[in-house]
């Protein structure tokens, strides 16, 4: 009965960790859920209000070799979520955001042989729409291409929720230019205050998101520089001089080195 009794007692205490640890767990994503429900909740909300209201954007696209693009307007704003199974039940699982920069403006950029292959490879990785043309000489090689670039931009974001660790990634693309951005939180940084800064962000409102994700525990802080070990002072020890002989032992020494060479001569 001693070892029954005693296994009994190791096995408890391991479904007590398991019980613990799995409530953890459903803290952490009920944590994760509620930063991404009230993000979708709020983005829903401001979209609609966006599509009625079709508000000019502040943001200046540079298209290279092209300038920079400006007067658009946003306009089919959209929001969606995507549920995701963990432990027992579903959560909110990621947040997808996203909009168009645009006008009806249709700008022709012609692009010679050396450079029409790459422009057309930025008009696809910055999801640009566009039509183009080859054009060929008597020989049917092509001598250029002309491009009618749409001036309509998406502007993207996702925000993914990691339901183990309570972490969140946020990723845009195109937001004020064309590139990819990425941010790391943890879902508690992700409050009201939170979600509006990134929304304002999203759009080119006047915001303090960058304040948010540096203020992050996520964030790595600069080091400070370890300080300079103390050096110990050097302390120069003199010794002191060695005591003249005296005249007496000076006699002794000589006296007894020359009776040494009388007795060998």
């Amino acid at each position: 009965m001693g070892l029954l009794d005693d296994l009994k007692k190791q096995a408890d205490a391991l479904k007590s960790q398991d019980v613990d640890k799995t409530e953890s767990l459903r803290s952490t994503a009920v944590a994760v859920d509620h930063a991404l429900r009230r993000t979708f909740l709020y983005l829903n909300d401001l979209g609609k209000q966006l599509n009625v209201v079709q508000m000019p954007s502040p943001f200046t696209f540079d298209l290279p070799t092209v300038g920079k693009i400006d007067g658009l307007v946003i306009k089919d704003f959209f929001c969606d979520f995507r549920s995701k199974h963990f432990i027992d039940k579903d959560y909110y699982g990621e947040v997808q955001v996203g909009y168009r920069c645009w006008s009806d403006k249709v700008l022709t950029i012609k692009k010679g042989p050396d450079d029409m292959e790459k422009f057309r490879d930025l008009l696809w990785q910055s999801n640009i729409e566009h039509k183009s043309e080859q054009f060929r000489n008597e020989r049917k090689v092509i001598t250029h291409e002309v491009f009618k670039v749409c001036c309509d931009f998406r502007v993207q974001g996702k925000i993914e929720g990691d339901h183990e660790s309570g972490k969140m990634k946020v990723v845009t693309k195109n937001v004020g230019g064309f590139q990819i951005d990425l941010f790391n939180l943890v879902a508690l940084e992700m409050n009201d205050q939170g979600v509006e800064e990134f929304a304002k962000y999203m759009i080119g409102r006047p915001n303090h998101w960058s304040e948010v994700v540096k203020r992050s525990i996520l964030t790595p802080r600069p080091t400070a520089a370890a300080p300079k070990p103390k050096t110990e002072p050097q302390y120069v020890v003199h010794k002191a001089p060695e005591p003249e002989p005296s005249a007496e032992e000076k006699r002794g020494l000589l006296g007894s080195l020359k009776s040494l060479i009388r007795k060998e001569q």
